[in-house]
């Protein structure tokens, strides 16, 4: 079975993926028919699944490729003809690359489970494993003598031991992060749902209860706020609860001057394809979504926008990835994590992908590492253990509640703002922006003396200088904040 992975590539492999080809093949030659590869979001899964198919060809074989997306099956026919491997058919509806005599197929899973007979193969790779799909569970159950291989960044579906023989890991996520193919992230948990009215079922939250959480106005407040305020104009991708959650979301932000479209399952190719086209373009700066933007995307993301609580680590990890690629201008990826996810389910380059699960009470209990916890002054989320805030460096101190929120403004609980946590030097800057945008707007300076007290409880020292600065993005958009924050309260109150 070795021929299976013939080592004739066009693109050099690194290291890792090289290594995880071996793992795969010595699984196989140790009798194991049914093979999951784990290897992270960004990992190359295209790049080793190429040269899985290029092997089988080499030997007069024929390979099958499923996905559990239609919108993966024009992005592996480029992924593997960037390999050199030109004799690919698709069975996707009337697709116009249909040709059932290739000897490479590549499949969506919706359309396999409505013919009356699967192709021939001697190996089939199915994509996102983690994914239940009943004709390759049925698909496997029929031919035993038949090879399986499983991709996943995240293999954890209940039931997928009783399913697949072997699982191996060809590299962790903090280890692509250390070899520099990923990105390093910073999680912050400027709000946190209350989550414990929510109903469970079937092993998550209720959709309906989850979004009348999260749409809650002082909640969707926090969520624009944060980003006008750190967002850093970053290309960012926001998960949403539903469909309506997305499309409200989108609405919010570019009603605030944030360019923003919401993508879901009934979303058009060319609507989609628009979006995504513009979002790389830098015309739209936020993407909302409902899941659909969790599998398959490759675009240049510094930013993530979790509101969508989950009690599911598999989507927690999917979410997060989106935005792990390294592009130019994505060295690095910040988290927003309005949902909780990260305290109540970890760190994602700490989440343990070692085992298949099949999905027992005592699995979904097991835990032995305390969870994370957000810094009580700039809301990062760190470990546990952590005494000292790494981007901050406030000394952390016994919870007595976390943070609060005041007109969308993040304020750390029982704590005077600024009045000692924030440099002088910086807090003087600070003024002299606010004069700088009463030079600009031709307002009077008094503005800018009390816009400070508002930000920090206290009036500026007498011994500021008044010399104007440019303001930077981040005074700029804490006033517009501000504004919004404002105009909003007034139409509650003649609402009222």
């Amino acid at each position: 079975m070795s021929d299976l992975f013939a080592e004739r590539q066009q693109k050099t492999l690194r290291p890792y993926q090289a290594n995880a080809l071996t793992l795969v093949r010595s699984s196989i030659a140790a009798g194991n028919r049914r093979v999951v590869l784990c290897l992270p979001t960004g990992g190359g899964k295209t790049l080793i699944a190429a040269n899985i198919v290029r092997g089988a060809l080499a030997k007069g074989g024929r390979a099958v490729f499923t996905a559990p997306m239609i919108s993966l099956i024009d992005q592996t026919v480029s992924g593997f003809e960037a390999e050199g491997i030109s004799q690919i058919g698709v069975i996707q509806a009337k697709h116009p690359r249909t040709d059932e005599k290739q000897p490479v197929q590549i499949c969506s899973v919706q359309t396999l489970a409505r013919k009356s007979s699967l192709p021939e193969a001697t190996v089939v790779l199915i994509d996102e494993v983690h994914v239940y799909s009943k004709v390759v569970s049925d698909w496997m159950a029929d031919r035993p003598d038949l090879i399986f291989i499983g991709l996943s960044a995240t293999p954890a579906r209940k039931g997928m031991r009783g399913e697949w023989d072997d699982l191996v890991v060809g590299v962790t996520t903090r280890e692509l992060i250390d070899l520099g193919y990923l990105s390093e992230f910073t999680v912050y948990a400027p709000s946190t749902p209350n989550m414990s009215g929510v109903r469970i079922v079937a092993g998550e939250y209720h959709t309906g209860q989850a979004q009348a959480v999260m749409e809650d106005a002082t909640l969707v407040g926090d969520i624009l706020q944060n980003y006008l305020i750190n967002g850093e104009d970053r290309p960012t991708l926001g998960f949403a609860t539903s469909v309506a959650h997305a499309k409200n979301m989108a609405e919010e932000f570019c009603n605030a001057g944030v360019p923003s479209a919401a993508i879901d399952a009934r979303t058009d190719s060319l609507e989609r394809r628009a979006i995504v086209d513009q979002f790389t373009a830098g015309k739209i700066k936020v993407i909302w979504s409902v899941r659909t933007m969790t599998t398959g995307v490759d675009l240049p993301v510094s930013g993530i926008i979790d509101a969508a609580p989950t009690r599911s680590v598999m989507l927690h990890t999917q979410k997060i990835g989106r935005g792990l690629r390294v592009n130019e201008g994505t060295e690095d990826l910040k988290i927003w994590d309005h949902a909780g996810n990260t305290l109540r389910l970890g760190f994602i380059d700490e989440l343990d992908w070692s085992e298949l699960k099949d999905g027992t009470r005592e699995e979904k209990e097991k835990r032995e590492e305390p969870l994370p916890k957000n810094c009580q002054q700039c809301n990062m989320v760190m470990p546990p253990k952590t005494k000292v805030c790494p981007s901050c460096g406030h000394a952390m101190q016994p919870p007595s509640g976390w943070v609060e929120t005041a007109d969308g403004e993040l304020v750390p609980i029982n704590r005077e703002v600024g009045a000692k946590d924030v440099p002088m030097a910086e807090k003087e800057r600070f003024y002299r922006e606010l004069i700088g945008v009463c030079r600009e707007t031709g307002k009077k300076d008094g503005m800018a003396y009390f816009k400070y007290k508002e930000k920090f409880g206290v009036f500026p020292a007498n011994t500021f200088s008044k010399i104007p600065l440019e303001p930077s993005l981040q005074t700029r958009s804490w006033l517009k904040s501000k504004q919004i924050a404002y105009a909003k309260r007034k139409e509650r109150e003649h609402a009222n």
